[in-house]
């Protein structure tokens, strides 16, 4: 089995550094490509030097568009995705790799973040952690897919067209490409033992803004349009009542000022948000002790509010679509059909040895 690995990357030549040398390192005999998608810095040498090629994509036109350009020159039975922000353990890539030899009914198979986020401030670790928790416990026949660190079989990916390139931007193309492959009858698995390091910082505000405008309100429309709201990952039945509970509290807590019994009704809220979400405080203390499991809570109640804005701001997209009306931030209506342009292709840049 032959595997090809591939990289998009538009800027921050410091963190592909770390990538590529952890892929090289895990996988000598692989083909890399390094997807440049209007590279604002020139990765060429990082290239050369790690036997690596570059694949030249006008742009930035999006992850999603600078994976399929790198896929379509790829000559690997196994394609494997990896972040430029993602460092990988040594033991992911061939360890995804082997299981995808081994079991023949297996189409793909992608990992999980590591317990040691890059970043030390507090909103960095509790983001990486809780994509860590998640996938922890999520159901390993997976019904969605994940580029960050991630298998698919070339044959399977070419057979549903790809990612969709509508998504110009990071978003949930990886999450969209999943439903189609099950859709079609390709088997995904979850598995959190391959693991990657991320190296990317987040704050607060970059957390919402992500949150809301780049996975929950195009996440919801996926919803409402493939009609697929599995209760795995972050679209649990706890998670859900999460949300109804966490936006309960709010409004709850506006009325207190006014109305005795609503601060009484926001305390039974807040009790209940906790209680849902027991098992994933009580992980965090495990892991980084009781304070930072206390400070996760009103972190936790935000991204609770932020997925409430998400699924209203999505759902009236979605019926504002279905009634002909386009708005901007609107997923389109109808699945991914890859266009037969060969031109759309370039061949990869072969770096100078």
């Amino acid at each position: 089995m032959t595997v090809t690995v591939i990289i998009p990357f538009h800027r921050n030549l410091i963190h592909l550094s770390e990538s590529v040398h952890a892929v090289r390192q895990s996988m000598p005999e692989a083909e890399v490509l390094i997807a440049a998608d209007g590279a604002a810095e020139d990765c060429r040498p990082l290239a050369v030097a790690t036997g690596a090629q570059v694949v030249v994509v006008p742009g930035p036109s999006g992850p999603a568009v600078a994976r399929n350009r790198a896929a379509a020159v790829a000559s690997g039975d196994v394609l494997a995705f990896v972040d430029a922000d993602v460092v990988v353990a040594a033991d992911a890539l061939p360890g995804m790799c082997r299981l995808l030899a081994m079991q023949t009914g297996l189409d793909g198979v992608f990992g999980a973040y590591d317990l040691s986020p890059s970043e030390r401030n507090f909103i960095s670790q509790y983001k990486n952690l809780s994509h860590a928790y998640v996938h922890e416990v999520g159901d390993t026949r997976a019904s969605t897919f994940w580029a960050g660190l991630g298998a698919l079989r070339t044959e399977a990916f070419r057979a549903v067209g790809g990612f969709d390139e509508r998504f110009t931007r990071p978003s949930i193309e990886d999450i969209e490409l999943g439903y189609r492959l099950v859709a079609a009858g390709y088997s995904l698995r979850l598995d959190a033992t391959f693991r990657g390091r991320h190296l990317k910082r987040w704050t607060l505000a970059r957390t919402i803004a992500t949150d809301i405008r780049a996975r929950g309100i195009p996440w919801t429309q996926l919803i409402h349009r493939s009609r697929a709201l599995s209760n795995d990952l972050n679209t649990t039945i706890r998670l859900r009542l999460s949300v109804v509970f966490t936006v309960g509290l709010v409004a709850s807590l506006a009325l207190a000022a006014v109305e005795r019994w609503a601060a009484i009704v926001a305390a039974f809220l807040l009790a209940a948000v906790i209680g849902l979400n027991i098992s994933y405080y009580r992980w965090f203390a495990q892991k980084r002790g009781v304070l930072f499991a206390l400070q996760a809570i009103p972190v936790h109640l935000v991204h609770h509010l932020c997925n409430g804005i998400s699924f209203v701001a999505g759902t009236a997209l979605h019926v504002a679509g279905r009634c002909g009306v386009m708005l901007p931030g609107a997923l389109p209506t109808t699945v991914w059909a890859p266009p037969s342009n060969a031109a759309q292709t370039p061949p990869p840049l072969q770096p100078s040895t």
